[in-house]
């Protein structure tokens, strides 16, 4: 091998080992293999990794994410002014995210009750007083868990053994009482329902099974389920390309909360079982992460890697076949490693993976716990920019 051949290789090679380990992927494809860190821990954690103070700090270098977090409910949002007394929301008010040093799970292998390290969170929605977010295991281990916190005080009420490794994501149907998460099943993608009341009283440790599921739908027309978001009796189920375009399907509900699609399990099965079919189909930005519906406008969340994310804010447009960036009303950024988003009682309620054990010691912006924003202020900054 000549000289110039060998320096070639050296500088591949570089590369590649930059490449691999200066990403976070966010996508259940692609992991650094490591070994989970011990902990003296039997139960899942719901102390902080950080400060309140760090916490706080970390939200300053966003000016406009911070005004939005810290203001309360308005009487009239197109006519405040922005005034001191209407930014009373405490920092100390936003959830903690639970497990981040320690979740009670399953062993995907074997079954037993285990606590897992590297969980890393991706999904958020609320279910009436509860609020409800979702993790994986980084490093493939043990089976992915729903939380459920107390939407109030954030007081953790279960964690929820799901079942299998699925990359999860969330959202709720209140209309009829469904908690739908993203998995895959046969090299599919599929949504999954679970019922609130089935969630609440789920015990880990009476049966150690995962909990069990009302619905599942195996979807068609699209590779993998990212994230799922409810809106108007439909399911609208995200794809996540970290390189080119993704885009979203959606999928109809019936009367009684059930995908429309062709039956898989015969007529004696208490879980309703079907293939579905997309009836929308929307290409969107590369690197979207989740979908949120607030009023007449859309808003994706962009992230990738370890640099800032972004909130795109757009129309909302039933016939829209493709989100553009210059299609856009505005842009927000955003802390690093912003996940899924979600829309309830006029404010969205935004996850961080950067607190994962997984992203942690290479993120900018750390932050362990749920956002939620003024929705309304929100959208009124939005447009007083534009004019």
């Amino acid at each position: 091998m000549n000289r110039q051949n060998l320096m070639i290789l050296i500088v591949d090679l570089v590369l590649i080992i930059i490449f691999i380990g200066g990403f976070g992927w966010g996508i259940g494809t692609v992991k650094r293999y490591q070994v989970e860190p011990n902990t003296s821990r039997t139960e899942t954690n719901t102390d902080s990794l950080y400060s309140e103070s760090r916490f706080e700090k970390t939200l300053k270098k966003f000016k406009r994410l911070d005004l939005m977090v810290r203001l309360g409910p308005v009487k009239d949002a197109k006519t405040f002014n922005y005034t001191p007394d209407e930014f009373n929301v405490k920092y100390s008010s936003h959830p903690i995210v639970p497990g981040l040093k320690a979740t009670k799970t399953l062993n995907a292998e074997t079954g037993e009750v285990e606590v897992c390290t590297t969980m890393t969170p991706q999904g958020v929605t609320v279910a009436g007083d509860y609020l409800l977010t979702t993790a994986y295991d980084h490093d493939g281990f043990h089976n992915s868990v729903m939380y459920i916190q107390d939407l109030k005080t954030g007081k953790l009420l279960n964690t929820v053994v799901l079942n299998g490794r699925p990359h999860v994501g969330g959202t709720y149907d209140a209309k009829n009482d469904n908690i739908w998460i993203c998995g895959r099943r046969n090299n599919a993608a599929e949504v999954f329902a679970i019922k609130l009341k089935t969630a609440l009283t789920y015990n880990v440790d009476k049966k150690a099974k995962a909990v069990a599921y009302s619905q599942r739908a195996q979807l068609g027309n699209i590779s993998r389920a990212s994230f799922v978001t409810y809106y108007e009796n439909a399911l609208f189920v995200g794809f996540f390309n970290p390189t080119g375009k993704g885009n979203i399907q959606r999928y109809p509900l019936n009367d009684k909360g059930q995908v429309v699609g062709k039956s898989l399990t015969s007529s004696i099965s208490n879980q309703f079982d079907v293939l579905t079919q997309s009836v929308l189909h929307q290409d969107i930005l590369s690197k979207i992460q989740g979908m949120a519906f607030y009023g007449d406008y859309t808003i994706l969340s962009q992230s990738y890697g370890g640099g800032n994310s972004t909130l795109y804010i757009f129309k909302t447009d039933p016939k829209k076949t493709i989100f553009r960036a210059s299609d856009a009303i505005d842009t927000f950024d955003m802390p690093s490693h912003l996940e899924q988003i979600s829309t309830h009682d006029g404010r969205m309620y935004m996850m961080f993976e950067s607190a994962a054990y997984a992203y942690r010691h290479r993120s900018t912006n750390q932050l362990d716990r749920v956002l939620s924003m003024n929705l309304e202020g929100f959208v009124q900054l939005v447009l007083k920019e534009e004019k």
